[in-house]
């Protein structure tokens, strides 16, 4: 299982190819300036880790030691950014994307500016709670019109194929690819969504990996929509264990997204005891599938430090 002596005892195996860096716990102790770019650097890092699982065991999914899981935002006086919405405390997920160099997308959903980025579990710091990874869609699920309390459940229209992959007879990028070809309408309610669920063990690692092959393997047809990971709705209003890693907006044209990550920034360090200050991000996104995203921290962009 994906357990922390494992991850250990793994990373003490001679000839391991995947040099895994851990992030220091107590980079929030530095300034801002100093945790902010290191922040960017072990971004660009996750980004351009093409992993197939972590440390070569495929119990340990790709997503704790690599790739950029992100959420975008919309300030709401109902609930905190960082928190769950109602509807996703109703439906048991939350709904994010994994950004990485072979799972690049150009647009994110709802085509937002701004949100927040996750640590990778084996790289959080120790202080911070593990969040429950459940499913990984390769193209924008449409959860709204799937079952609103079945978390990672089928859409109405295609009961059978829009279970979970190893339930629709979907175990490689291949096949999910195929279904999502045939003739008609609606491919992204009729397509299984990828069980990486920590109860699957061995099972779990492969098919997280499938599901960025999918992506990678729709090349053009999928940079132009965000993938989805659908993550265990955690407990509200506990800020100072929850893994964010860095707010984020998205560069280009008047920054638009900048003023909400700035506002986010803020709303957390006040939010947190002891203060904690996460930095912003500028997240400039490939220009095609085969091309790279870049991550970096601006001083002046903060608003906290």
């Amino acid at each position: 299982m994906r357990n922390v002596m494992g991850f250990f005892i793994a990373l003490l195996v001679a000839g391991c190819s995947q040099v895994i860096t851990q992030t220091n716990g107590e980079m929030g102790t530095l300034s801002n300036t100093a945790n902010g770019q290191a922040v960017a650097t072990q971004l660009t890092t996750l980004y351009g880790r093409k992993f197939a699982n972590c440390n070569k065991s495929d119990s340990q999914p790709a997503f704790l030691c690599s790739g950029v899981t992100l959420r975008v935002t919309v300030k709401d006086p109902a609930y905190k950014v960082w928190d769950p919405s109602p509807v996703s405390v109703k439906s048991g997920g939350v709904s994010f994307s994994y950004l990485r160099a072979d799972a690049n997308f150009g647009r994110l959903a709802w085509g937002y500016g701004n949100g927040y980025i996750l640590y990778p579990i084996f790289e959080a710091p120790a202080d911070k709670i593990d969040l429950d990874y459940l499913c990984s869609y390769p193209m924008d699920a449409w959860g709204w019109h799937r079952s609103a309390t079945q978390v990672c459940g089928p859409s109405a229209g295609y009961p059978a194929q829009s279970q979970r992959c190893n339930s629709a007879n979907v175990t490689i990028a291949e096949q999910w690819l195929a279904v999502w070809k045939l003739p008609g309408t609606q491919q992204n309610l009729r397509q299984c969504g990828f069980d990486i669920t920590d109860v699957r063990n061995t099972l779990s690692g492969p098919a997280f990996y499938q599901s960025v092959r999918a992506k990678s393997l729709m090349a053009e047809s999928g940079f132009v929509e965000h993938n989805e990971v659908i993550i265990k709705t955690w407990t509200a209003g506990r800020p100072n264990t929850f893994p964010i890693m860095a707010f984020f907006y998205i560069a280009g044209g008047t920054n638009a997204g900048l003023a909400d990550a700035q506002y986010n920034q803020r709303d957390f360090n006040n939010s947190t005891n002891p203060k904690i200050v996460i930095p912003i991000i500028r997240l400039t996104p490939a220009n095609s599938s085969t091309a790279t995203a870049t991550f970096a921290f601006v001083a002046a962009d903060q608003v906290v430090n």
